[in-house]
C-alpha cells in the first residue's frame, strides 16, 4: 500500500471482552488527528512524574470514544457520550483501554518504527 494516501474509512473490532467489540475507525485523517492531539491533556515539557488529573483524563477518554467508536452491540446507531458515560466503571475501563490501545496504533511512526515527536 502507498504511504501518500486519504485516510480510509474502514472500521475494525476491538474486543473488549470475551465475546464483546466495539467497531471503531480504523484510521483517522491529519486534520481530525490533530483535533484529537489538541484535546491531549499532557504539554510539552512535562513528566510522568506529573501524571494527569482524572479530569483531564476523562475528558480525553470521552473525545476518544466521540473520535472513534462507530457501532457497539448495546444500540442500534453510532453510541453517544450519553450512552458512554451510562456504561457501568468496569465497562468503561474496557473501553477506554481498547480506545487508547487503538489510538496508539494511529501515531505516526518514523521509518525506525519509533513514534513521531513533534
Amino acid at each position: 500500500m502507498s504511504i501518500l494516501r486519504k485516510a480510509s474509512t474502514d472500521t475494525k473490532e476491538l474486543l473488549i471482552a470475551e465475546d464483546e467489540y466495539i467497531t471503531v475507525r480504523a484510521d483517522l485523517s491529519k486534520k481530525e488527528f490533530n483535533v484529537l492531539v489538541a484535546k491531549m491533556p499532557v504539554t510539552v515539557g512535562q513528566t510522568d512524574s506529573e501524571g494527569l488529573t482524572i479530569p483531564q483524563a476523562t475528558e480525553f477518554q470521552k473525545s476518544l470514544f466521540e473520535a472513534l467508536v462507530v457501532a457497539w452491540p448495546l444500540a442500534e446507531g453510532q453510541p453517544t457520550i450519553e450512552d458512554y458515560e451510562a456504561l457501568s466503571t468496569e465497562a468503561a475501563s474496557a473501553v477506554d483501554t481498547a480506545l487508547a490501545d487503538h489510538f496508539s496504533s494511529l501515531l505516526p511512526t518514523s521509518a525506525e518504527g519509533k513514534p513521531v515527536t513533534t
